[in-house]
């Protein structure tokens, strides 16, 4: 586990680890002064492509003093043969060759009686079925021939639509950028601030949203900021594609400006009545959670900067993004509840909840509660009371003394395999699609728009 960092330089290194060269970082790691960890590097999510290129003894020394494991590197992006260069692991598997024949026993295999002609490394073939595999490292081993298509589709039983998705992954990145070099924020919309755990799903449930309102017809991208057009793009244009969006590195704002066409019935003194377009403005910001990490365990002076930047007068909308499989069933709940009460109070402080409107806490992965589907809301606000006690506390005092409205949200955009895929990205098959964005896009509408709305403008 990555130890908490102190050094400014160190902190700004791995903040912007994305932006330098391999041999950089080779002398970055070599830095004694420094102290460099590859589990530091592995959080703040250096990319697969910097990873693999790394220096293999100098990786080799980490991997044995810090304990990094075969499924942290694997989450990494590090491809196989690799990992295996490092541990060494090769001589304790036989792989059975193409000549070799070999039968399934009964309970051995989801796959059970398949062709036995494909030779396989048993955990490979687990690592798949289980999951605990990357897209990445299954496309490279689709292009060195490590595995095959009729693999994959006869003995791992994936359809040749998945398998087509793996073979054409091509997953889009913003480019780092730093605080400075954003555009301002636009004045006279409403902000809506994206927080939460790192991975706890923020940028997925923002390109679900986004990629909901683009086919429906509700959502229109503002060109006035190139970079949030570009990065429209990138969260909707991949997820509709079933390519879910990876952490935007080595900043801690990024930020989309659209806006929301809504249409609504208009009386006058109940005489006659009319459909009235209305829009909502927003600017939508994503937060890097290892920031909003730093946030809870520093206080607000370590958000002097960002302050500075969201300083506006703008209204606010919050959105809490609540990990559900983060809490181990509620076991570990402590540390995501803590977090989010200290970010929450850090905000008052600011004088954040002065200009807030609505706060939404979003649970999301509710696909992993234990209950049909029209429980889920049910379930969430049961599990947050019982899990979230001092937190829901402390917004219920707050929502007396600021006047916003909040709402507890359960979100779900279906199962997701191999680490950055949609398991179903098709609407017509995945109702959690529409569902979701739905009900929370209408919450949005009538928390939000009711200072937007001229009821006696006709």
């Amino acid at each position: 586990m990555c130890k908490e960092i102190t050094n400014p330089k160190l902190i700004w290194i791995l903040e912007n680890i994305n932006t330098f060269s391999v041999n950089s970082i080779n002398d970055f790691i070599k830095n004694k002064d420094l102290d460099l960890e590859l589990s530091c590097l592995l959080k703040y999510e250096i990319s697969a492509d910097l990873l693999n290129k790394l220096d293999n003894e100098l990786l080799k020394a980490k991997v044995e003093a810090e304990g990094i494991t075969k499924d942290q590197l694997v989450s990494g992006g590090m491809h196989q043969n690799r990992i295996n260069e490092l541990f060494e692991a090769d001589n304790d598997i036989d792989v059975i060759s193409v000549d070799e024949e070999f039968l399934f026993t009964s309970g051995s295999s989801p796959n059970a009686g398949a062709p036995a002609d494909y030779g396989y490394d048993p955990t490979l073939l687990d690592r798949i079925n289980s999951g605990r595999i990357t897209v990445n490292e299954l496309q490279e081993m689709l292009i060195d021939d490590s595995i095959s298509v009729p693999f994959l589709r006869d003995v791992c039983g994936l359809d040749d639509k998945l398998i087509k998705r793996i073979e054409n992954y091509s997953p889009q990145q913003m480019s780092p950028i730093t605080l400075a070099d954003l555009p301002p924020l636009k004045p006279d919309r409403t902000d809506f601030y994206f927080l939460g755990m790192p991975s706890a799903g923020k940028s997925c449930l923002i390109a679900s949203l986004l990629s909901h309102w683009m086919r429906k017809g509700i959502c229109n991208p503002e060109v006035s900021n190139p970079r949030g057009v570009q990065y429209f793009k990138v969260l909707a244009g991949g997820f509709s594609k079933g390519i879910l969006p990876r952490n935007n590195p080595n900043t801690f704002i990024d930020y989309i400006e659209v806006t929301l066409n809504f249409m609504d019935s208009v009386s006058f003194l109940g005489l006659f009545s009319r459909e009235k377009k209305y829009t909502i403005p927003i600017n939508i910001l994503d937060m890097a959670g290892e920031k909003f990490e730093n946030v809870a365990n520093m206080g607000h002076e370590y958000f002097t900067q960002h302050k500075e930047f969201l300083n506006n007068d703008n209204y606010k909308s919050l959105f809490f993004i609540l990990d559900y499989t983060l809490d181990n069933e509620g076991e570990d709940a402590f540390a995501q509840s803590f977090s989010l009460m200290v970010v929450l109070n850090n905000l008052k402080d600011m004088g954040i909840l002065e200009k807030t409107d609505s706060i939404f806490l979003v649970v999301t992965k509710a696909d992993m509660f234990n209950v049909p589907k029209e429980k889920y809301y049910q379930y969430a606000e049961k599990y947050l009371n019982e899990y979230y006690g001092g937190f829901l506390e402390n917004l219920e005092t707050l929502h007396k003394e600021y006047n916003f409205e909040y709402e507890i949200i359960p979100y779900s955009i279906g199962k997701c395999i191999f680490g950055q895929l949609l398991e179903e990205p098709n609407v017509k098959n995945n109702e959690n699609l529409n569902t979701f964005p739905s009900l929370l896009g209408e919450k949005i509408e009538n928390l939000t728009a009711r200072y937007n709305k001229k009821w006696f403008s006709l």
